[in-house]
C-alpha cells in the first residue's frame, strides 16, 4: 500500500474516532437546546461528573462496562433533578434567567467533583486492551478505535428508533415544534422533558468514557472542554438537529484530526472551528439544521 495512502487512513481512523467522541457529547447537548432552545452550560460538567462516577465504580472494583452503564443513569437521573428544580422553576422566564441558573448548576456540579477527586488530572482505565486490532502494511485499526466507531454508531441507532418509534420520541418531536400545543394537546410535557434530560446526561456520560478510556486521563477542566466542543459540533451540524449534531462531532473530529496531521499540531483546534465558520457564513443554520418559524 502507498505510505501516504496508508497515513491518510492512519488519519481517517483517528478522526473517526475523535469525532465519534464528539458527536456522544454533542448529542446530548443538542437533546436538550431542541426541546428549550437553552444553552445548558451545566452539560460539560454533568457528563465529567458522571465519568468520574464511572471511575470510582471502577476504582471499587466494577468491570469498567458496567460501571459506564451506571453512571450513565446516574448522571440521567442528575439531569432530571437539575431540570426539575433549576430550569423547570424558570422556563417561563426571559432566556437569560435559564442561562444563568444553567450556570449555577455547572458551578455547583464543578465544585462538588473538585472536593470529591481532587483538581489534578486523574488516570482513567482503558475499556479494552490497547492491542493492535487488524494491520495491514503500515495502516492499523486499534481494537479501542473499533470499539469507540461500534458504540457511537450503535447509540445513534438506538436514539434513532426512540425518536421514530416510542410515544417519547413522538412526544419529544411535538414538543420542539410548539411546546404550549403540545401540552394543550394532552402530551405530559412535564414528564417529557425530564426524561430528555436524563437521555442527554446519559448520552454525554458514555462519550465521556469513551474519550477518558481512548486518552487514559480525566480533568474537572474537561467540562468546561466538552461544552464548547459539544456547542461547537451542533452548530456545525445544525442546532436543534439530533443527527445534525452527530454528524457535526464527526466533522469536528475529522477537521482537528487532519489539521494535526497536515498542517500544524498547532492549529489542530483552531481549525475545526475555522471551518464551522465558513460553513456557517453559507448555511447559517448548519448542515442539517432548518430555519425555526415564528408565529406574529
Amino acid at each position: 500500500m502507498n505510505p501516504e495512502l496508508e497515513y491518510f487512513l492512519n488519519q481517517l481512523i483517528n478522526g473517526l474516532s475523535l469525532g465519534s467522541m464528539y458527536a456522544m457529547i454533542a448529542v446530548g447537548y443538542s437533546m436538550v437546546y431542541s426541546l428549550l432552545y437553552l444553552i445548558n452550560f451545566a452539560h460539560g460538567d454533568l457528563y465529567v461528573f458522571g465519568t468520574f462516577i464511572a471511575l470510582a465504580l471502577c476504582t471499587s472494583g466494577l468491570p469498567i462496562v458496567a460501571a459506564m452503564i451506571l453512571a450513565g443513569f446516574a448522571a440521567a437521573l442528575i439531569g432530571m433533578t437539575i431540570e426539575r428544580t433549576v430550569y423547570r422553576p424558570v422556563r417561563g422566564a426571559s432566556r437569560m434567567v435559564p442561562m444563568i441558573s444553567a450556570l449555577g448548576a455547572a458551578f455547583v456540579l464543578r465544585t462538588i467533583a473538585q472536593v470529591t477527586w481532587g483538581t489534578e488530572p486523574m488516570a482513567f482505565p482503558a475499556l479494552i486492551s490497547r492491542g493492535a486490532g487488524i494491520t495491514i502494511g503500515e495502516f492499523q485499526i486499534q481494537y479501542q478505535q473499533m470499539l469507540v466507531l461500534a458504540v457511537a454508531a450503535v447509540a445513534m441507532l438506538v436514539l434513532t428508533w426512540v425518536m421514530e418509534k416510542t410515544k417519547l420520541g413522538k412526544a419529544t418531536q411535538c414538543i420542539m415544534q410548539d411546546i404550549t400545543t403540545a401540552s394543550l394537546m394532552g402530551i405530559p410535557v412535564n414528564k417529557i422533558i425530564p426524561l430528555i434530560y436524563g437521555l442527554g446526561g446519559f448520552f454525554g456520560v458514555i462519550g465521556g468514557v469513551l474519550f477518558s478510556s481512548y486518552y487514559n486521563i480525566i480533568s474537572i477542566d474537561m467540562g468546561m472542554w466538552g461544552t464548547i466542543k459539544a456547542w461547537a459540533a451542533a452548530m456545525l451540524g445544525g442546532v436543534g438537529s439530533f443527527y445534525g449534531s452527530f454528524f457535526g462531532g464527526i466533522l469536528f473530529g475529522l477537521a482537528e484530526t487532519f489539521a494535526g496531521a497536515y498542517i500544524s499540531t498547532g492549529f489542530k483546534e483552531a481549525i475545526g472551528y475555522i471551518v464551522i465558520v465558513i460553513i456557517l457564513l453559507f448555511k447559517p443554520t448548519g448542515l442539517f439544521g432548518k430555519k425555526r418559524a415564528k408565529k406574529v
